[in-house]
């Protein structure tokens, strides 16, 4: 059996944060972290419909569409800011129903946390698999899951036919899509041959390209080298925005 190469390129690569994923489920009490000092983003699968919260503590929001932003106050004593360090307790009304969170203030970048429709048991599947796993460790354990073909069966799984140009020596065909719904996390396989007569080296960095994500999150290649007409498989998992 052939061997997936363990070599990765993580979304370190295309300047985006490695964060853990976020999730809350409605009314179900939920503490997730957020940045002290930069901008937080809650996304609603369907649309936001009112934001609640003590406006006499350190935070301070808005909602538009299907997004709400939060941002802790910075109070300016003298010369130096001093960051909020005290909880404090959100409620979004998204779609009718009400998510009651306790946002944690935390020294760390902007971050998204993703509201969870109550519909379907395969949501609070992903999550209670994914829960407190590095956004990194997510990319990872389901590419090893793609790898050996073995999906929960909370996975949306799409069929497809696309072919994607990478470049001249490669044919890229894009097979499949995998949806962890309640993660906001896709994966694509994708089958590559080999179009010309000598051997041929194949790098991660060759799908670092937006006609194969916008949101590239991790790439892994089965094999590197392809010798004439040989095929290989590639999994790139992506962040999936609301609505794609």
């Amino acid at each position: 059996m052939k061997k997936l190469c363990t070599a990765v390129i993580l979304l370190s690569l295309c300047g985006t944060n490695v964060q853990g994923a976020q999730s809350v489920a409605p009314d179900v009490r939920t503490t997730v972290k957020i940045s002290n000092h930069d901008v937080n983003r809650f996304v609603c699968p369907g649309t936001m419909q009112d934001m609640i919260y003590s406006k006499e503590k350190d935070i301070t929001g808005h909602f538009s569409k299907s997004d709400a932003f939060i941002k802790f106050k910075i109070t300016q004593i003298g010369s130096e800011e001093k960051y909020a360090t005290n909880d404090n307790e959100l409620f979004l009304v998204c779609d009718g129903n009400v998510y009651t969170i306790i946002t944690q203030p935390t020294n760390m970048p902007s971050t998204t946390v993703r509201l969870i429709p109550p519909a379907g048991d395969s949501f609070k599947q992903n999550v209670a698999m994914f829960k407190n796993m590095p956004l990194e460790k997510q990319a990872l354990h389901i590419i090893r899951q793609a790898y050996g073909e073995q999906y929960p069966s909370s996975y949306k799984i799409t069929e497809a036919e696309q072919r994607v140009i990478i470049r001249p020596d490669l044919d890229v065909l894009l097979k499949q899509y995998v949806d962890v719904e309640g993660i906001g996390l896709r994966l694509k396989r994708y089958t590559i041959s080999s179009m010309v007569t000598e051997e041929i080296r194949v790098k991660e960095t060759d799908f670092l390209r937006s006609n194969v994500s916008p949101s590239l999150l991790a790439v892994a290649i089965e094999d590197h080298t392809l010798r004439s007409q040989e095929s290989t498989r590639v999994f790139v998992v992506e962040k999936k925005e609301s609505g794609r």
